[in-house]
Order: structure tokens, then C-alpha cells, then sequence
């Protein structure tokens, strides 16, 4: 999840274990502990854009060095703190617990997280929570804010970070609950429209548990959706097919760039010719929501791959970003009507590529 999130979640661990001992020192080494596993992007600079998708939540989010992360710390947090009661037991379940809730959330994410690295690349993606949700965040850093005025023995003061902890708890259960319904839903619709999908993946929308996007594979199309938990039980049901373009992919295949694309995208992938140049083609992640207004609707992450039609043995690989043609306000605006159940056009508009808007 963002840093934000990370640097308080980080930050409430350090106040639920070490409050008693450090009273805010405990919060500031839980908000360092907290964005440490992230520094694996300083590493960036030495790294190609294919190279950075597989390193980042790589190593530094696995189990093997978490469990050395909150030894090796957990001595030196003993050792700087001993003389204020801090035991070596006490700092290394600090370490452990706050590198553990970080790489944790990380996984419920569509991004996924490298959790059993370096023997498995394998991406563990629960899918239950957006990468940005406020409603998750806020609340615990608010309750971290209102800590700072109470001394560290105050009962209140325990309280607040219980409850804090406690919401995270709950807001995750519910998120499972109601990912649980959405499933129910889409297997339903998919079943009425006479589709037997090879696999299906729900996720929430942006910043909320109650508006779910899904993505049903088949033989040679993939099938969007979107169910809000406020739907009325009658609004239609509607579908975005979209063809998997995969034999556009040929060209492409022998490129190292390729290949770590196919798996950071856990082969949710489409491809479009641009502008019908085979040479030239977009590489579509399809497991993140689209940014979509009332006119518009844009994918979030997506690449091109170009080759020159006489050096077949070069690629040229680059992001591409829709963002400046998608206002957020007006994304906003309309994904907060449709998480209300409105919305009844949503998805309807084109994607660049069908309506020529493609941003060279």
C-alpha cells in the first residue's frame, strides 16, 4: 500500500508494543520500521523499468528477510535501549510484527507481494483492499495524531491504540465479507450469460470496500464487470468484452521485458496493435481499475513494446500513462456515483485505442 499507510500501520505497532517503555520514541521507530521494506526502490537508479517491476516487494518483503530484519534490529534496538527496559525479546517481535503487518497488507493488494523469495518469484495477491484506501488509513492516523497528547501512561492513550488496531482488524474481515458476496454476484452473471470462465479475479475499486471489479477469462476475450454492495437488485448487468489480443504478443516473446510484463502481470494481460503498426503494441495490466468518467475510460498500468521492422533483436519498452487525459475530479466524482449505485452508464464509453485518443 502507499507509504502513508505503511509509515502509520508501522507507527501503531510501535505503540502497541513499546508505548510502556519509549512512550512516542516507541511510534517514531514504528514509522521508520514501518517504510523500511519500501527503500527497496532506492535501488531504482541501477535498474531498467522491466528490472524495477521485479524488485520491488521482491526480497526486501520476503519471509527470510523479514525473520533477519527483526534479529539483526532487534539487537541493536535492545542495545540502544536498554537502559529504558527494553528487552531483546521485546525489540525483535517489535521489528518482526511491524515488517510482518507491512509485507501482510501489501498482500491484500492486486499488486501482490514476493513473500518467498529468493526460491519463488510467486506474487501472493489476496485482492481484498485497494493499493489507496482512506478508510483504512485515516482512521488509525487520526487515532496516532490524538496518542501524541497523552502521556504514555495514560489510559486513554491505550485505549485509542486498541481501537485503532481493532478497526484495521475489522475493516479487513469486512473487505473479506463482502469480496465473499461479490464472488457469489459475478458467478451468477457469469452463469446467466451462459459463460464458463477458465478464471475470474474480484478486487475492490479505489479507496473502498463496496464497489468490486471483475475480470473473467476466456478462451480468447476477458469480461469486465462492476458490483456495488448499494445496487439496486434490478440494474442490469453489464459486461465490457474485451478480445485478449495475445497473438499480437508473438513478436515480442524472445525479449527478457516480455517476459517479467507476463508475470508481474500474472498473465491478466491484453494486447493492442497501436494504430494497427504490428511493430508497436500496448501491453494492458487488467487487474487494476480503470480510471473512468462520464466521456472517458483509461487503463491504469500499461506499456508499449516497439520494435524496428528491420532490428527484430531490439525492443524498445516504456510506460505509458493516460492520467492527464482522465481530471481525477471527475473520477472521482463518478466512481463515488457508482459506489452509491448510480452511475447507470458506467464502463459504456470507449477505450483509447477504440476512439483514436491514443496520447503518442
Amino acid at each position: 500500500m502507499d507509504l502513508i499507510t505503511q509509515a502509520a500501520l508501522g507507527g501503531l505497532c510501535g505503540e502497541l508494543t513499546l508505548r510502556k517503555q519509549l512512550g512516542r520514541k516507541g511510534l517514531a521507530w514504528g514509522c521508520l520500521f514501518g517504510i523500511l521494506p519500501d527503500l527497496d526502490i532506492l535501488a531504482y537508479p541501477w535498474l531498467d523499468a522491466a528490472q524495477q517491476l521485479s524488485w520491488h516487494r521482491g526480497l526486501s518483503h520476503s519471509i527470510i528477510i523479514m525473520i533477519f530484519a527483526a534479529l539483526l534490529f532487534g539487537w541493536l534496538l535492545a542495545k540502544l535501549h536498554k537502559s529504558k527496559g527494553v528487552t531483546q525479546k521485546q525489540a525483535t517481535w517489535f521489528v518482526f510484527i511491524t515488517w510482518f503487518t507491512h509485507v501482510l497488507i501489501d498482500a491484500f493488494t492486486s499488486y501482490g507481494t514476493q513473500v518467498f523469495e529468493p526460491f519463488s518469484s510467486y506474487r501472493v495477491a489476496f485482492n481484498n483492499i485497494s493499493i489507496v484506501d482512506i478508510s483504512f488509513t485515516l482512521p488509525m492516523l487520526l487515532g496516532l495524531l490524538v496518542v501524541l497528547f497523552y502521556n504514555k501512561e495514560s489510559r486513554k492513550r491505550i485505549w485509542i491504540g486498541r481501537a485503532a488496531a481493532l478497526w484495521l482488524c475489522l475493516y479487513t474481515a469486512t473487505s473479506f465479507v463482502i469480496k465473499h458476496q461479490a464472488n457469489t454476484y459475478f458467478e451468477k452473471q457469469l452463469a446467466v450469460n451462459g459463460m464458463n470462465p477458465t478464471r475470474m479475479m474480484t478486487t475492490p475499486t479505489i479507496s473502498n470496500i463496496f464497489l468490486w471489479r471483475m475480470v473473467a477469462e476466456t478462451d480468447d476475450h476477458y469480461h469486465i464487470g462492476y458490483w456495488s454492495l448499494f445496487d439496486d437488485s434490478d440494474r442490469p448487468s453489464k459486461l465490457d468484452t474485451l478480445p485478449k489480443g495475445h497473438e499480437y504478443l508473438e513478436r515480442f516473446e524472445q525479449f527478457q521485458e516480455t517476459t517479467t510484463l507476463k508475470w508481474f502481470a500474472n498473465n491478466w494481460h491484453m494486447i493492442v496493435p497501436e494504430n494497427k503498426n504490428p511493430n508497436s503494441v500496448l501491453f494492458i495490466d487488467l487487474r487494476f481499475t480503470e480510471m473512468v468518467t462520464v466521456d472517458k475510460k483509461y487503463p491504469i498500468f500499461v506499456w508499449r513494446l516497439e520494435t524496428d521492422a528491420n532490428d527484430l533483436q531490439h525492443l524498445d519498452f516504456s510506460p505509458v500513462s493516460y492520467r492527464d487525459q482522465a481530471p481525477p475530479k471527475g473520477t472521482v466524482q463518478y466512481l463515488w456515483q457508482r459506489i452509491k449505485g448510480s452511475a447507470p452508464h458506467w464502463m459504456e464509453v470507449t477505450w483509447p485505442w477504440q476512439s483514436q485518443l491514443l496520447k503518442q
